[in-house]
C-alpha cells in the first residue's frame, strides 16, 4: 500500500506529459503504436510489425520536438478574477512575435489543481502560425459548474512538430486564482417587516446618504467633546467655546442569516438543498444591495462570517466572496452561538434566515431573536418533510416558507432564461 502511495506521483507525472506533451492526434498515434506492437508480436504469423515500424518511426521522430526549449514569444492570457457558476465567460489569449516568427504553435489551458467535471474550457487547444513581428488572437470559452476558489494553472505556448503530434516544452504564464460565484436569481420583490434602531457611530460609517447627520444647534463646550465639532464663528462671537451638536442616527439594519449545518450522514439530496440554500441568500443579497438597507450577513457554523453591505459600505461582490467560499458545517452550530451573534444583533431590525431544516433547536434560536425585539423572516430550503412542521411557528416568528432544491432550480432557470 505504501508502495503504491509512493509511486502516485510518478504516475501523475506520467500522465501529465502524456496530456501535455502530446497533442490530440498524437495521442491517437500513441495508442496506435500500442496497438499494433500487441497484434504484431508473432512476426512469424502476421506483417503487422511492419506497420508497427513505420507507425513506432513517426513517433519517435515527433517525440524529439519534447526536448526542444519553449519558444520565445510574448503571451497574455488574463483569466477573469470572479464567475458565477455555469456562466461562461469569453477571454482572449495574444501572442505576438517580436523577432522571428513561428509555426505550428499550440496553445493550451491546462487542467486546474483542483480538478474535476466542474472546469470547462472550449476549446482547450488552439494552433497559431505567426509571420515575424505578427501578432494573432484566439478566443477561449471558459465555464466552472460549481461555486468554489479554483487555482488555474496558467495558459501554455508550445510549438509542435510539423505533423503535429509532440510539443516542446512550454512557455507557461503563472497560476491564476478565480472565484466563482453561486448561482442567484433577480427577485423584483421581497417583503419583511422593517422598523428603524439607533445605530452607534452613525451613518457616517456608512455613507453620506439616506438618513445623513443632521446639524440640529450649538451649545458651550464641555470637556471631552471633540475639536472637530467646534463652531469657529460662534466661538469668535461668544467669546467662549461652542461647538455643534448633531441629530443621533436611526436607520434600517437588515441581517442575512445561513444555516450552514449538515448531518454527516447527508446524501445527495442534502448538498444539493445546501448549494440551493447559498443560491437563495445570494438571490436575497442582490435584491438588497439595490436598495438603501445596511446589509449584514452571518453565517452561523463553527466562524461566524461578517459581511457588511449597502450605503457605500461595500458591494454584492463582498457578500459573495464569502458564500463562494463557505463550507458546510458537520456539527450543530444553534447549540453553541455564543453572546456576539446575539449582541451583533439586538442592533439588526430585520432578520433573513435561510435555513436547511426546521427543528427545536431552529426554533429556538429564531424565538431568541425575535425577543430582542429583531423582525424574523425564515425560508427553509429542504427537500422533502421537514423534522418538524412549522406551519405553527409561523404565527408567533413571522414569514415562514418552505422551497425545495427543484423550486430554486426553476428560479435560477427562470432568471436565465430572462437575462
Amino acid at each position: 500500500m505504501a508502495r503504491s502511495l509512493n509511486e502516485l506521483p510518478v504516475l501523475r507525472t506520467l500522465v501529465e506529459q502524456y496530456r501535455e506533451r502530446l497533442t490530440p492526434r498524437g495521442q491517437y498515434l500513441f495508442w496506435l503504436v500500442v496497438v499494433l506492437a500487441v497484434l504484431g508480436l508473432d512476426t512469424r504469423r502476421t506483417q503487422v510489425f511492419v506497420l508497427f515500424s513505420a507507425a513506432a518511426g513517426i513517433f519517435l521522430v515527433a517525440a524529439l520536438f519534447a526536448f526542444l526549449p519553449p519558444p520565445k514569444l510574448r503571451l497574455d492570457c488574463p483569466l477573469p478574477a470572479r464567475l458565477t457558476a455555469l456562466m461562461p465567460v469569453m477571454i482572449r489569449a495574444s501572442v505576438e512575435a517580436p523577432g522571428r516568427g513561428k509555426r505550428d504553435l499550440q496553445f493550451t489551458l491546462p487542467r486546474p489543481h483542483r480538478w474535476g467535471s466542474s472546469v470547462r474550457f472550449t476549446p482547450a487547444a488552439h494552433y497559431l502560425d505567426l509571420e515575424p513581428g505578427g501578432r494573432a488572437e484566439t478566443p477561449v470559452e471558459i465555464e466552472i459548474s460549481q461555486r468554489g476558489r479554483y487555482t488555474l494553472r496558467g495558459p501554455a505556448l508550445r510549438v509542435t512538430d510539423p505533423l503535429r503530434l509532440a510539443a516542446t516544452r512550454a512557455m507557461v504564464l503563472p497560476d491564476q486564482v478565480v472565484l466563482v460565484y453561486p448561482r442567484f436569481y433577480t427577485l423584483e420583490e421581497f417583503i419583511i417587516p422593517l422598523g428603524r434602531r439607533y445605530q452607534p457611530g452613525g451613518i457616517p460609517l456608512s455613507s453620506n446618504n439616506g438618513d445623513s447627520i443632521e446639524f440640529v444647534g450649538t451649545r458651550q463646550y464641555r470637556e471631552g467633546d471633540p475639536v472637530r465639532n467646534i463652531h469657529w464663528r460662534s466661538w469668535a462671537r461668544c467669546s467662549e467655546p461652542v461647538v455643534k451638536e448633531y441629530q443621533e442616527e436611526y436607520f434600517c439594519r437588515i441581517a442575512l442569516i445561513l444555516d450552514t449545518f449538515l448531518p454527516h450522514e447527508r446524501g445527495r439530496r442534502d448538498a444539493k438543498a445546501f448549494e440551493a440554500g447559498i443560491s437563495v441568500l445570494a438571490s436575497i443579497a442582490d435584491f438588497f444591495s439595490r436598495s438603501d438597507y445596511i446589509v449584514d450577513i452571518l453565517a452561523a457554523g463553527p466562524d461566524v462570517y461578517e459581511v457588511s453591505a449597502g450605503r457605500s459600505l461595500a458591494y454584492l461582490e463582498n457578500i459573495l466572496d464569502v458564500l463562494a467560499c463557505i463550507e458546510p458545517c458537520y456539527a450543530e452550530p444553534f447549540q453553541t452561538i455564543g453572546p456576539h451573534l446575539f449582541e451583533k444583533l439586538a442592533q439588526i431590525t430585520s432578520v433573513v434566515a435561510v435555513l436547511q431544516d426546521w427543528d427545536s433547536e431552529r426554533e429556538s434560536f429564531l424565538r431568541r431573536i425575535k425577543d430582542l425585539g429583531t423582525a424574523v423572516r425564515a425560508i427553509i430550503v429542504h427537500d422533502g418533510p421537514t423534522l418538524r412542521p412549522w406551519q405553527q411557528a409561523s404565527a408567533d416568528l413571522g414569514e415562514i416558507s418552505q422551497l425545495t432544491p427543484k423550486d430554486v432550480e426553476a428560479l435560477l432557470t427562470s432568471s436565465r432564461l430572462h437575462r
